[in-house]
């Protein structure tokens, strides 16, 4: 048996070349560029995903209020700008909902609360037949009627979502990505 000797070629010890290098550099910033806004619009959604249980919560209360009371509860007193936390969350933050007598007492008599500290601020207002909702919102004339609102900076950019639940609708409403318009 005749044993050939096994050396390494030159080329093969001098390890990675200057263009292998910016070729997996490439390939990492391609992948990069791919995944971040992949990421981004991830967490958007899922941020998203908390108002639009809120307000199905909040309709589902107003639904309840309105069999006992018969009236839907107006628990921002007829102003789509008294929010609920008093702070607009920023930068992807939570901010906690007040709870015991720091809540509102349109919150209390609504009895609808989030699961924990929130993404968005919430308002709520309803009227009565024949009484216009602030706004264009198209409301059956002949019908009592409620507003509800969900209002975020999902990223901090300055940019906020505008969510909204509407009494007649099934639906919820988004506002465009870069704010309301």
């Amino acid at each position: 048996m005749h044993r050939r000797s096994q050396s390494l070629s030159p080329r093969s010890a001098e390890g990675f070349t200057l263009i292998e290098l910016m070729i997996v550099v490439l390939i990492v910033g391609v992948l990069a560029a791919i995944a971040i806004p992949s990421f981004t619009q991830y967490t958007h959604k899922a941020r998203m995903a908390e108002s639009v249980s809120f307000l199905g919560e909040i309709k589902q209360r107003q639904e309840s209020y309105r069999a006992e009371f018969g009236q839907y509860a107006d628990v921002s007193n007829g102003d789509l700008t008294q929010r609920t936390p008093d702070t607009l969350p920023q930068d992807g933050d939570r901010i906690a909902w007040p709870a015991g007598a720091a809540l509102p007492a349109g919150w209390r008599m609504l009895a609808a609360s989030p699961d924990g500290p929130t993404h968005f601020q919430y308002s709520v207002i309803a009227g009565i037949p024949g009484e216009a909702a602030p706004g264009v919102y198209n409301l059956p004339p002949n019908e009592f009627w409620f507003v509800a609102q969900a209002r975020g900076d999902l990223d901090g950019d300055g940019n906020e979502v505008l969510v909204e639940a509407l009494s007649h609708r099934s639906g919820v409403w988004i506002s465009a990505p870069g704010g309301w318009e």
